[in-house]
């Protein structure tokens, strides 16, 4: 009796163990599936806002220029059925329309009551300041300054207090039990983030933080509350989405099958003390909880790919819709409708090549292998990247031995592969690369792509070099993930898609520092025996 008895006892410990310990893993991973699926829903809500707002400043500084807005001609009727046409097209959020005079005088607004909460003066300063529509943040106001002939501009404005049409209903709906959704204008070191908009659930509120863009943390109150809180850089302006929730939010939906893992676990051990046929019962949970994380991965994986996608899209039919309106206004010389066509026409090569890159990255690559050699293939990558590099004035430069260095490849991927990383270091060193702004006059650095091939302890060996600024260690850690770029534009697909050419032919791809500043990418391949 007294076995039986130790027996069952340490059936029913050993099966309390485990269950809390399923219990406990169970609990901590679908929190972080939970709080993974809020940062891909605030950012997904931050490359809207930002390309909404990217093309409210060009649709803006088009108006300026197609309206032909002068205050000098005594009438503004022209001007004003344009801007009504425009108000009325704004896709996501509503906006106001005002033309202020040199002095910043509100001389019409649509719809009629409609005034910045900035100075006058100031919006008309900033615009004529930068010469070209402005984007300008403060508590309450989201506003797009541009010039217009004479001394005043057009402003459009994004009220702040019509923030739940500006954050849309997922994030709305977020705090609804409790918590904060806001845009904020980071501070400067030692000063707080300045709000421009919010819509906050019920008490108790959120305590105050200064958190970084693109980041995710658990924080606790004063009183103990646990509070999730999410950002996002909103893409093209220095303003940050944060979203932060109560614990009780984000676990909201995970108590009821939670509830129902603890009744498991407990009837495990009373059947434990019984008959010892927990285990069973366990295993099974397990599983099953092993096939729901896996789901929720696959929703994570595709809600990237669609944020991805919808950035490249919409970038695209902007300019699509930009040039069609003045192809069809008529406006303009040959010269300007012949650029407009081209600029077109480029789009849409831009936007076939985001479907390529798609495609490829959807599908193992296909090898047609054949012995090739790979100086040959360097400058074949180089003539690819001829026209980009000359355009960002960039020269390029193979060095190859003279004797072949054959490896069995497929030439056309393995070229592809090793155009992709050419092109990523030109962007290093092109438009925007040293940290300007894009117009600005490039600092002067000696730009430089080189491309050598050698072999090195029985391998073929290409190093791909530029002299950019180099790779943080933060991204260069994440750099051949899919959807991963710290460009303006471009799916995040090109260096990935590189690393499964390589590694489909039996090599390896690294990036590391360069002698000197900027970086090279070393591809490893296995020469034939």
């Amino acid at each position: 009796g007294r076995l039986v008895f130790a027996v069952t006892v340490f059936g029913a410990l050993a099966v309390s163990a485990t269950g809390t310990y399923l219990l406990a893993r169970y609990r901590a991973a679908v929190l972080a599936e939970a709080a993974y699926r809020e940062q891909i829903l605030v950012g997904a809500r931050a490359h809207v806002i930002g390309h909404e707002l990217e093309a409210l400043v060009q649709e803006v500084g088009r108006l300026s220029r197609l309206a032909e807005v002068d205050l000098a001609d005594g009438t503004l009727e022209p001007e004003k059925a344009v801007l009504r046409i425009a108000r009325r097209d704004s896709a996501v959020f509503s906006i106001g329309i005002a033309i202020l005079d040199g002095a910043g005088t509100v001389l019409w607004a649509e719809p009629r009551g409609a005034r910045p909460v900035a100075d006058g003066t100031v919006l008309v300063r900033l615009a004529r300041g930068a010469g070209r529509p402005s984007l300008h943040a403060q508590p309450g106001e989201i506003a797009v300054a541009a010039p217009i002939a004479g001394q005043g501009a057009i402003v459009a404005l994004v009220p702040g207090n019509a923030a739940r049409s500006l954050f849309g209903p997922e994030l709305a709906g977020a705090v609804a039990q409790g918590g904060e959704v806001a845009i904020v204008l980071p501070g400067a070191r030692g000063q707080g983030d300045v709000v421009i908009a919010s819509l906050s659930g019920p008490a108790p509120e959120p305590p105050p933080l200064e958190l970084q863009a693109d980041a995710q943390t658990w924080t606790e109150d004063a009183h103990g509350g646990r509070w999730l809180a999410t950002s996002a850089r909103v893409p093209t302006t220095p303003l940050v989405l944060r979203l932060v929730q109560r614990s009780s939010s984000v676990e909201g939906e995970l108590s009821a099958p939670f509830r129902r893992l603890v009744l498991v676990v407990l009837a495990a051990v009373l059947l434990a003390v019984l008959a010892g046929a927990a285990v069973g019962v366990v295993l099974r949970r397990l599983e099953e909880t092993e096939l729901e994380l896996s789901r929720a991965r696959d929703l994570a994986a595709m809600g990237r790919t669609a944020a991805a996608i919808a950035h490249e899209v919409k970038n695209g039919v902007n300019g699509l819709s930009v040039a069609i309106d003045v192809l069809a206004g008529g406006k303009g010389d040959e010269g300007v409708r012949r650029g407009l066509h081209a600029q077109a026409r480029a789009e849409v090569s831009r936007l076939r090549d985001v479907a390529d890159d798609l495609t490829m990255f959807a599908a193992p690559p296909r090898l047609a292998i054949e012995d090739v050699d790979l100086g040959e293939l360097c400058r074949r990558a180089a003539a690819s990247v001829a026209d980009a590099a000359a355009d960002a004035r960039i020269a390029v430069e193979v060095r190859v031995p003279e004797r072949p260095v054959t490896v069995r490849a497929d030439p056309a991927k393995l070229v592809g592969a090793l155009a992709n990383l050419a092109r990523n270091g030109i962007e290093a060193m092109g438009p925007g690369g040293f940290g300007e702004a894009l117009g600005e006059p490039a600092p002067a650095r000696d730009r430089r792509l080189e491309l050598a091939a050698h072999r090195e302890d029985g391998r073929a060996v290409v190093e791909i070099a530029d002299r950019g600024p180099g790779l943080a260690p933060e991204v260069r850690e994440r750099l051949f993930e899919p959807f991963v770029t710290t460009k303006r534009t471009g799916t995040g697909l090109g260096l990935a898609i590189a690393r499964r050419v390589v590694e489909a032919h039996g090599g390896e791809i690294e990036a590391g520092p360069r002698a000197g500043g900027g970086t090279v990418f070393r591809v490893t391949l296995p020469r034939p025996a």
